[in-house]
């Protein structure tokens, strides 16, 4: 799919190879791109290992979205429940899914190829790793739909090659399940999503803060962005259009103030609004959730704004960060020796 994706978070790796040296170094190179690897040099035992993670390693955004009744349509809407898409911070377990399996194409007792011909989940990713002379086993193999990709492992360039199959591959991971959602919701409702302005700014700006994680709010375009200690911030998103209906409904209401009502018309200020439940708050109110706006021009106006983390209904102590994650690795590792 085209466009942004509806969640990510730094996910595990399962390398399997007979080379115990070279499972250390993609320990060493993918961990310092904030991916887990865990790595056998039996490939019975790591697709035991995948096999037996399966039941618990999809997302499962199927159970993200609740059926609502429209009154003024044959259509069934199909409201996406924020608050579940928010629990997954709070569970540690996330950072343990298996997104992608790198495996050698050699290696005694089995071959790559029926290696991952026998991965239940086809939501994990497989990349193949082959010598030259193996690259048509390798194409056959992607043509038949044993492995989504592959690379030279004696290629000069392995270590770059590496890296970027197995980024595409965790992305790929998350496009499925973000396919799923939006084939969920109407198109009006997921334009913004699929902007490649917005794209742009998404990654090109919003990514380039430190964040290692992230989440849809709504499909506006708002997102909660976790740092590696889990610290979180708020990148709040709405169209110009949104906001006048917004408008309207405070001036119906006879309940707006002045000054809400003017910043609101000059698009100048917007109302930060996420919580649990998705209800406006009283329109009386409204003057704790205005926040200076910023204009993004994609396939419509947008205004955003980079909003405090505490307008935000989390519970921060409940959250759990990738380096506690790491911390409780390295400590049961310590443990098994």
């Amino acid at each position: 799919m085209n466009g942004i994706l509806s969640c990510y978070f730094p996910t595990t790796v399962v390398a399997i190879d007979d080379n115990i040296n070279f499972l250390d170094s993609l320990r060493d190179i993918l961990g310092s791109k904030n991916i887990t690897v865990k790595g056998f040099s039996d490939p019975f035992a790591g697709l035991d290992f995948i096999n037996e993670n399966s039941s618990s390693n999809g997302l499962a955004f199927s159970d993200l979205t609740m059926s609502g009744d429209e009154t003024t349509s044959d259509w069934k809407s199909i409201l996406l429940n924020v608050n579940k898409v928010h629990s997954q911070i709070y569970d540690e377990g996330r950072f343990s899914k298996i997104s992608a399996v790198l495996v050698d194409y050699s290696m005694p007792g089995i071959d790559g190829v029926d290696l991952c011909s026998r991965i239940s989940d086809p939501s994990i990713q497989r990349i193949l790793l082959t010598g030259v002379a193996d690259e048509k086993v390798a194409i056959d193999a992607f043509n038949n739909g044993y492995i989504n990709r592959f690379a030279r492992k004696n290629s000069s360039n392995i270590v770059s090659d590496v890296i970027q199959n197995v980024n595409k591959a965790i992305y790929q991971y998350f496009s499925i399940y973000t396919s799923d959602l939006m084939k969920c919701l109407p198109t009006k409702e997921i334009n913004n999503l699929r902007d490649p302005i917005f794209a742009n700014f998404f990654y090109g700006t919003c990514l380039n803060r430190g964040y290692v994680e992230y989440y849809m709010l709504d499909t506006f375009g708002s997102y909660l962005f976790l740092r590696e200690d889990g610290r979180a911030n708020l990148l709040s998103m709405m169209p110009e259009s949104e906001i006048d209906r917004i408008i309207e409904i405070g001036v119906d209401s006879e309940e707006i103030s002045e000054e809400v009502l003017v910043g609101l018309k000059s698009h100048e200020y917007m109302l930060v609004l996420h919580n649990r439940n998705g209800t406006l708050p009283p329109i009386s109110s409204w003057d704790k959730y205005m926040r200076p706006a910023r204009r993004l021009e994609g396939y419509q106006t947008y205004c955003f704004t980079f909003a405090e983390s505490n307008m935000l209904d989390l519970d921060f102590d409940r959250i759990k960060s990738f380096n506690q994650f790491r911390k409780n690795m390295l400590e049961a590792e310590r443990q098994k020796l």
